[in-house]
């Protein structure tokens, strides 16, 4: 027996997996297990899988070989699954909910609890980010460390895992999760294989047919290998729907307009203005209802248990009606090379291209007036005619008169790029010891070069209306004006007296950027059959760049002789016919046409040479620079004590993280890049045991030190500074991480064939947290250089030295990203998988997948720190759950699958959960996503061996999205659906 041979039965262990096929399909195939210590050229058992049940048995062996807590999908998985991305298959996994974008498709994945920036997701071994653009509800722009699964189709993966535990010899960064994404090899499945499909998708909202087609082929020649994948898709979402943008109490902004002879009177008396006792300004007289006007100013927040005395009741910012329409194109490959020289050396090569272009454009109309001030000719020139309230104190209608209408059309355009390559080794030197390799290069582009948005308005209107009382989530509303006429509304023909504009633009470009390089070395010596020793070292650095700028709210000059507004403009129609709203929704509006507007102002080259069209500040640019070292030591075990196995590891992390952060310091005129130097070191313990008992049951128990690094955008030293009024809006490069001790302990019993019954706890103790707030702190402790005191012209000159309002010890303002005190977080995991083959007749073909997550947290949310000196004014907190976390959470999935025919249905829930923490001086508690249930249904029919035919649905009960604001009262912030998905396709393999 050979050397290598012993070495094979000692540590003989079998993987079950699949090689990606585009759509539905798989080129039956195998993977060669990979555990940590991969690419030691010892001969792994391999098992052809095919169909549901078999994918499921594979995933399910890969969480039965890990020492830690591992989930885990394959190919097949995935792909019987009707999921547009890669983040709609993760969803179906324990405690991982999901975080859907523009057009209801899968963005980001919360894990336990913990959001999207907290798992650290890995392509093919090394750390990928990927940036991408979104409407402004939802951020506007992810440039986070969160990882955004839009980018990449799931055709060009083979299987996805799920490490909810650590060990030394994974790098750190994850305090949910960390997750694996692996492309296929061809030594997966020697020989020659292909598979293609095609697929057209068809939403009820958008219509038409969107193709999605993708296709793999792969061969092996003795010693090499090689794979290449690619896919394809075209696509358009509609979403529809209702924002309130923001809710605000009634005093914000200057309060409403009072009644005639109401004291004190609202707004005081302006001859400029024309604002008298009569009049709320010039052409608009006071007609508030007495009654209504004393109702809703002098109610204060007592309902929502913060008692803000003075606010009044909170109403939507700008009321919208919103229609949003999404065109992208997604196109993915993948190239594998494979040497095998021997068996004792092995060499791989893994190059990835992703890339995801996306044009957007929104259109709304909406009521302006709430959400402006006096001086922009806002809320103070409004009267209140009606008002109705429901119990829990939330304003359910309102009419009001002298109300400007918008409507208002944006553009945005941005492609994300995505590269990589992988070069992976190991070489097995005797049966004692080995070692493996990687180096790892990515590069991840977001370039936005247009973010346009044209607003026309119709001005001083009366009966504009929201009304919720027929429907909680999605209010009437009546605009008191044809809005659908052209003729009405107004742009840029200059500025009334009382301030109102009528009509603007908004631009904004911008790149953000990331080159990633990853260098890992690891050993592994085998001191016994029982125990083997790991060591290892690694490097990593990340340069992380975004350049942005634009102007913001320019006005024009009148239209050109000869031009309309109604020549520059087209109808919105058929809005809300799916909506399910109230009875009467607005059905269409005149909204600018883009094109034509910008064959007059080419607003999009940001020059001078169009009025208005200069950038209003230039650009904003920020650094940083992040690398971070590593090494560890292991010990992997495995005994038998009587009738139990036992195996696991146990180690020992060191790592020191360097960050270099730069960034712009706008002061006054003058404009500094400055850049701040950052490091901390830290030592990261981790321990995992499992325990085999007899009846195939596995108990398992984890402890580790976890951490997870701040987010490049609260880093970067990019700053506002205004020394006359002392006020400083800035980036923190100071920032530590979030640094947790993490806890697992679970039980899995794999009762019969394909089955799992399992139950787990996990908690979590997070030492320390990242959120922002505003403090008034020592200029010395910024961090900034004390030359900034003296720039922008704020001092002045006494017998030839500058005499300023600001000095290195002066307090100012400080409005900027901090650690706090964190919080603890825990949790209950329960699945169960099983095929029925027990039952009678057809129903032995059936089978029951189920999971369900119940997570409970607690922090305190600082909303504002004043000065430490004064104990009158000390911390304001606000208690809530992490954000993004979901107490309860299930996936459900009932199947049938035979020779011939496979189906399945998909439940997916996830419980309500806390997106921004607002803080209770401006009287609400938090903005929150409700509890949502997706179904989703997947059917295939084999014609031949080879061709099968594909029937999926997605969202089949058209559930919407919803955001309500402060707990108490649970004032709809927005709602919007995206319609039902059906896909029909082919797959055929070879």
């Amino acid at each position: 027996m050979s050397t290598l041979k012993k070495v094979v039965i000692r540590r003989k262990s079998r993987l079950l997996a699949t090689s990606a096929v585009m759509g539905l399909a798989m080129v039956c195939g195998s993977v060669q297990a990979q555990e940590s210590d991969a690419g030691s050229s010892e001969e792994i058992e391999t098992v052809v899988v095919q169909g549901f049940r078999a994918s499921l048995q594979s995933a399910m062996n890969i969480k039965k070989r890990n020492d830690g807590i591992v989930d885990a999908i394959v190919a097949e998985d995935m792909a019987k699954f009707p999921d547009a991305n890669l983040a709609e298959s993760i969803q179906r996994i324990p405690g991982v909910t999901l975080t859907r974008s523009d057009g209801g498709e899968g963005r980001n994945i919360t894990v336990r609890g913990l959001n999207a920036g907290f798992t650290r997701v890995r392509i093919n071994g090394i750390e990928g980010t990927t940036a991408t653009g979104a409407s402004d509800i939802l951020g506007s722009t992810n440039r986070s460390r969160a990882f955004d699964f839009s980018v990449f189709a799931s055709d060009l993966f083979n299987a996805i895992e799920v490490r909810k535990t650590s060990s030394a010899d994974v790098e750190e960064g994850s305090l949910g999760a960390t997750v694996d994404l692996k492309t296929g090899k061809a030594f997966d499945n020697p020989g020659f294989h292909y598979a293609i499909s095609a697929q057209s998708l068809n939403n009820e909202l958008e219509g038409g047919n969107h193709p999605r087609v993708a296709g793999i082929i792969s061969n092996t020649w003795g010693q090499f290998g090689v794979l290449g994948s690619v896919a394809w898709s075209k696509r358009s979402l509609l979403e529809e729907g209702y924002e309130a943008v923001d809710i605000l109490a009634a005093s914000q902004d200057g309060g409403f307009c009072s009644p005639v002879g109401y004291a004190p009177q609202n707004p005081a008396n302006n001859a400029t203005k024309g604002t008298d006792a009569a009049n709320c300004a010039t052409g608009i007289p006071r007609t508030s209802s007495l009654a209504d006007y004393t109702d809703v100013m002098g109610r204060t927040d007592s309902w929502a248990g913060t008692n803000v005395a003075g606010s009044g009741a909170f109403h939507p910012r700008l009321p919208r009606y919103r229609r949003s329409l999404t065109d992208y194109e997604r196109m993915g490959a993948t190239l594998a090379l494979q040497w095998r020289p021997s068996d004792a050396t092995r060499l791989d090569l893994d190059l990835m291209y992703g890339k995801f272009e996306n044009t957007r454009h929104d259109n709304y109309i909406l009521a302006l007036s709430n959400g402006r001030n006096a001086g922009a000719g806002g809320k103070p020139y409004s009267s209140i005619v009606e008002a109705e309230f429901a119990d829990d104190g939330s304003w359910v209608y309102g009419k009001l008169n002298g109300v400007d209408i918008r409507s208002e059309g944006l553009r945005d355009v941005y492609t994300t790029t995505y590269k990589q390559i992988t070069l992976t080794g190991s070489h097995v030197f005797n049966e004692k010891f080995r070692i493996n390799g990687l180096i790892g290069l990515n590069n991840s582009l977001l370039d936005e070069p247009i973010r346009t948005t044209i607003q026309i308005d119709i001005p001083n209107v009366n009966g504009f209306s929201w009304d919720f009382r027929e429907n909680e989530d999605i209010p009437l509303l009546t605009f008191g004006t044809d809005v659908a006429n052209p003729n009405l509304y107004l742009f840029n023909s200059g500025t009334e007296p009382d301030g109102t504009v009528h009509g603007a633009w908004n631009g904004r470009f911008l790149t953000t950027e990331s080159n990633l390089k990853t260098y890992e070395l690891n050993s592994i010596y085998d001191v016994n059959d029982n125990f083997s020793f790991h060591a290892g070292a690694s490097f990593r650095q990340n340069d992380w760049h975004n350049v942005e700028g634009g102007p913001s709210a320019q006005p024009f000059p009148s239209l050109p002789a000869g031009t309309s507004l109604a020549s520059l403009t087209r109808q919105i129609s058929g809005f809300g016919k799916n909506l399910d709203g109230p009875s009467g929704v607005l059905s269409s509006w005149t909204a600018i046409d883009l094109d034509k507007f910008l064959d007059i102002y080419n607003v999009h080259c940001y020059c001078s040479s169009v009025p208005g069209a200069a950038p209003a500040v230039p650009p904003g640019v920020r650094d940083i620079a992040e690398e971070v070292t590593a090494i560890y030591a292991m010990g992997k075990f495995n005994y038998s004590v009587g009738s139990v196995d036992l195996r696991g590891d146990f180690g020992i992390r060191q790592v020191k993280t360097e960050v270099q952060s730069s960034g712009i310091v706008t002061a006054g005129t003058t404009r500094s890049y400055v850049t701040v130097p950052n490091e901390y070191m830290d030592t990261l313990p981790s321990f995992n045991l499992t325990a085999i008992l007899p009846n195939d049951l596995y108990l398992r128990f984890s402890a580790a030190k976890v951490l997870s690094r701040p987010e490049y955008v609260n880093l970067a030293p990019t700053s506002t500074v205004n020394t006359t009024v002392q006020t400083v809006s800035i980036g923190n490069p100071e920032l530590d991480p979030i640094r947790a001790d993490t806890f697992d302990l679970q039980a899995e019993w794999y009762f019969a064939e394909g089955a799992l019954l399992s139950a787990g706890l996990f908690h979590k103790k997070i030492d320390t947290f990242i959120q922002g707030f505003s403090a008034l702190l020592p200029w010395n402790t910024l961090g900034l250089p004390d030359d900034l005191l003296t720039s922008g012209g704020t001092c002045s000159i006494t017998g030839g030295t500058p005499v300023c309002p600001s000095s290195p010890t002066t307090l100012f303002n400080v409005s900027r990203s901090v650690n706090t005190d964190g919080g603890d977080l825990s949790g209950l995991e329960v699945s169960y998988q099983q095929p029925f083959t027990f039952l009678p007749g057809i129903l032995k073909n059936t089978g029951l997948i189920a999971n369900w997550t119940h997570v409970e947290s607690e922090i305190e949310y600082i909303t504002r720190i004043d000065n430490p000196t004064t104990p009158a004014n000390e911390e304001l907190k606000v208690t809530g759950d992490f954000t993004g976390l979901s107490r309860n959470a299930y996936n459900l999935t009932l199947y049938y699958e035979d020779a011939k025919f496979s189906a399945r249905i998909s439940g997916n829930h996830k419980g309500r959960a806390i997106n921004n923490v607002l803080g209770n001086v401006a009287g609400h508690d938090f903005i929150f996503t409700d509890p949502a249930t997706y179904v989703d249904f997947s059917t295939t029919y084999k014609v031949t061996p080879r061709l099968n035919l594909t029937l999926e649905g997605q969202n089949i009960t058209d559930q919407g999205v919803r955001f309500g604001q402060d707990k108490e009262r649970n004032d709809t912030r927005l709602y919007v659906h995206s319609g039902r998905t059906i896909t029909v396709g082919f797959n055929y393999k070879y």
